[in-house]
């Protein structure tokens, strides 16, 4: 168990050495892209004859606040996430209890990606799922994979391949950096002084001829010397900038940013653009959720009208001007009713008549109703 724990890092790595899923750069990817995935509600949805409904009972409260009796749906999805985008794989094992009313799912289980493996038994394609000396077939255990491997597609490879070179290069970096401001050979004065060589290679010397000119003067005070004896000139020593550090920095975390899918502002780097956010969302956010939306839905319903999914509306960046408009226009159109239009702002539905119903611009009649407007019966008696 120990040579399988994250503690095995520190024990038996060689000092200085950090694992790519300690590097800064990735950290941060990773957080964000699993901060941004856990904040999403998860739903469970029901395919009606009009369309898809969104179902609230005892099963979709549990799932989307309570999935594991430890956290909130906050840190497990967070967990899950992380380990997809570190490991490639994440692994839950859900736990289900007999009641009355039939068999009801009572917890769902995080087990470190960290610690397990998955393994080709060479059965058609078939693996196992080994954790703490535990065998788990692949339908007992919630399998999250990311970026499948090219000869065994039941496991995941993440993005190590696309940001090794990347990070390799940033530590470097980073290493010269701290090497250079460390270093002790950046004199910021040199002092050219009227004495013989052999003088000048004696430290005593060299502290006792220095001394008559400073150790007199007050801090701030200018210094008194005889013309031609001392020439002081300042350096300026190399920087950064100089050594172009930090532009390889820069180009680097660019490069992890593209692999991971997120917008190098995102990190730090250059300003802040809402449609490469948005599109940021659609794709890498949704992406990930898909991954698991899809697995739970697998996994967890035996009803084929069920599903589960993810709700990113609310990680969308929107002006609240583009949203009263978005808003406006579909009550006028009958697409919402003017109550559901106060719930995207957040406020409580008003018990009024008429609020909940879907109606259009026109005096806001029912869309039921459309055919009973005055000047379409009118129109019609002219016409007879």
């Amino acid at each position: 168990m120990l040579l399988t724990s994250p503690a095995a890092y520190d024990l038996l790595l060689p000092d200085g050495y950090t694992p790519l899923s300690r590097n800064e750069v990735v950290l941060r990817c990773v957080h964000k892209i699993a901060d941004m995935v856990s904040d999403m509600t998860i739903m469970l949805m029901r395919n009606g004859e009009y369309g898809d409904e969104r179902v609230r009972n005892e099963l979709s409260k549990k799932i989307d606040i309570y999935p594991n009796r430890l956290m909130t749906r906050k840190n497990f999805i967070y967990r899950l996430v992380a380990d997809m985008l570190t490991y490639g794989n994440a692994y839950a094992h859900p736990t289900y209890i007999v009641t009355d009313s039939g068999v009801l799912l009572d917890n769902i289980e995080l087990i470190p990606a960290c610690a397990a493996t998955a393994d080709d038994v060479g059965r058609d394609g078939d693996y196992l799922i080994r954790y703490g000396g535990r065998v788990f077939e692949p339908d007992e255990i919630l399998h999250f994979v990311l970026v499948p491997d090219e000869l065994k597609p039941f496991r995941g490879v993440g993005f190590t391949a696309q940001v090794y070179d990347a990070v390799k290069n940033i530590v470097q970096a980073g290493a010269t950096k701290r090497g250079f401001l460390r270093s002790k050979w950046k004199p910021s004065v040199v002092i050219s002084i009227n004495a013989d060589t052999e003088e000048l290679r004696d430290p005593e010397m060299r502290r006792k001829i220095l001394g008559s000119y400073t150790d007199e003067t007050e801090r701030g005070e200018p210094w008194l010397i005889p013309a031609g004896e001392l020439d002081i000139k300042t350096i300026q020593p190399l920087t950064l900038q100089d050594l172009a550090i930090q532009d390889s920095i820069t180009l680097d975390t660019r490069t992890v940013a593209a692999a991971f899918g997120i917008p190098p502002f995102l990190l730090g780097i250059g300003d802040f653009n809402k449609d490469a956010y948005n599109n940021f969302v659609a794709t890498t956010i949704m992406s990930v959720a898909q991954v698991i939306q899809q697995e739970l839905t697998k996994k967890l319903l035996y009803s084929p009208e069920l599903y589960f999914k993810f709700n990113p509306k609310s990680l969308m960046q929107y002006s609240l001007s583009e949203k009263s408009t978005y808003v406006m226009n579909m009550v006028n159109s009958g697409m919402l009713s003017r109550n559901e239009g106060r719930g995207e702002f957040d406020y409580s539905p008003v018990d009024i008549e008429g609020m909940n119903d879907y109606a259009l611009l026109e005096n806001y009649i029912k869309v039921g109703d459309i055919d009973k407007q005055k000047k379409l019966i009118q129109n019609e008696g002219e016409d007879a």
